[in-house]
């Protein structure tokens, strides 16, 4: 559990750090929002590509393997970006962060809570994602701090050193092949393979959750990457702006053990159409802000809402799908939320200098978030036949794990 909660930490912690970064970063090296969102879009774009891997690669031979890599590689682009000078130089260094990413976090931590425990899954899984809330609220105020006395190099480099120590404690901590798809694979034997065509790509199921979850993390990645900024634009300090990410992402250390344990009593999809509809509401008001007291409540607000969507996303593919293809499943379904974050950031960043306000961003996304309701109600109204059916004693339409 230790190690999982650390990689989903670790897979946010450097956009985090990226976000409250920007401005000094661009004030020192005369960019632009859209360049440095370019270069975020090219990370996310190799991260989609990589993420099917990696979760192809977790089904095969287990998480270490998985998230050692992810960690070492992420460390390494952190520390080219401490000390890029050119755009060349930063767009390479975020190159080299997109597949780490994709190896380092919900994907393989996801099946590793999952595969080893039987039992109250919601509660683990939310716990999980709660852990990493509580520890990640830690992250704007620690990067503020640093920025404020070393410089946003010293603040990337002190990141990059922590992803190298948490390469050594994967390595120390986890057995071999910890949360492979073969639980009782014996020692020494061949990993089993673990095929991408052997999901279930004919049910719409599948690509109600993709299409659900892309709309979720445009939104979502967009108030990650450009919250911080839109308060200070608004007239807040750097230090109030971090206040209003910590506590947000302090708010998910109790909203997601809370999705959890609503999803094991009203189901994995019923929970998602909630966190939806409270994320079309969150979008609504995100327009309206202007005092920092108002921010905080909205942080708060927020937080417990937007806690659940990774946990969300794991239970309501195990209720469907179970456990057994998990990694791939994870994977597949984190190519729709990365490829959506790259499109999100794109747009986000040119709505701003187009019109030197992120208001209409914040609009739109209301409108997508309203839009993205649809799957979820179709998905929430099957999950009610299926449990009529399997009341009558049918059985379900994929095998559990």
């Amino acid at each position: 559990m230790l190690i999982g909660v650390l990689a989903i930490t670790a897979h946010t912690a450097s956009s985090y750090t990226l976000s409250i970064l920007m401005k000094p970063m661009l004030v020192e090296l005369g960019w632009d929002r859209t360049t440095f969102a370019s270069a975020m879009t090219l990370r996310m774009f190799l991260l989609v590509l990589a993420l099917s891997w990696a979760g192809k690669l977790t089904d095969r031979y287990g998480t270490r393997m998985v998230l050692f890599c992810g960690a070492l590689t992420v460390g390494s682009g952190v520390l080219g970006i401490a000390s890029a000078q050119t755009q060349s130089a930063f767009f390479g260094m975020m190159a080299v962060m997109g597949p780490g990413q994709a190896f380092i976090g919900p994907v393989a931590a996801s099946a590793l809570v999952l595969r080893v425990t039987q039992h109250r899954r919601g509660i683990a899984v939310g716990v999980l994602n709660g852990a990493d809330n509580l520890i990640s609220s830690s992250i704007p105020i620690a990067a503020a701090w640093l920025l404020a006395h070393g410089g946003w190099r010293s603040t990337l480099t002190s990141l990059g050193l922590a992803y190298f120590a948490l390469a050594l404690l994967i390595v120390a901590v986890l057995p071999q092949r910890a949360g492979s798809a073969s639980a009782n694979q014996t020692a020494g034997a061949p990993p089993a393979r673990a095929r991408l065509r052997d999901l279930p790509w004919s049910d719409w199921r599948l690509w109600a959750i993709g299409a659900i979850y892309a709309g979720i993390y445009a939104f979502v990645t967009s108030v990650q990457l450009h919250l911080h900024a839109y308060q200070t634009d608004l007239g807040r300090t750097p230090t109030q702006a971090s206040q209003t990410m910590s506590l947000l992402i302090l708010a998910g250390a109790f909203g997601a053990p809370l999705f959890g344990w609503v999803s094991e009593r009203i189901g994995a999809r019923t929970a998602l159409l909630l966190m939806v509809g409270g994320l079309a509401g969150s979008s609504t008001l995100l327009s309206t802000l202007e005092v920092h007291s108002a921010f905080l409540a909205w942080g708060l607000a927020y937080g417990l809402v937007n806690s659940g969507v990774v946990a969300l996303l794991a239970l309501v593919l195990a209720e469907i799908y179970g456990a057994e293809q998990i990694g791939r499943l994870m994977g597949v379904s984190m190519v729709f939320c990365m490829a959506a974050t790259m499109l999100a950031n794109l747009y986000s960043a040119a709505m701003f200098d187009a019109y030197g306000s992120y208001v209409r961003v914040w609009q739109s996304y209301t409108a997508l978030m309203i839009l993205t309701l649809v799957p979820a109600i179709a998905l929430q109204r099957a999950s009610r036949k299926d449990r009529r059916g399997r009341s009558q004693g049918d059985p379900p339409p994929f095998p559990k794990g």
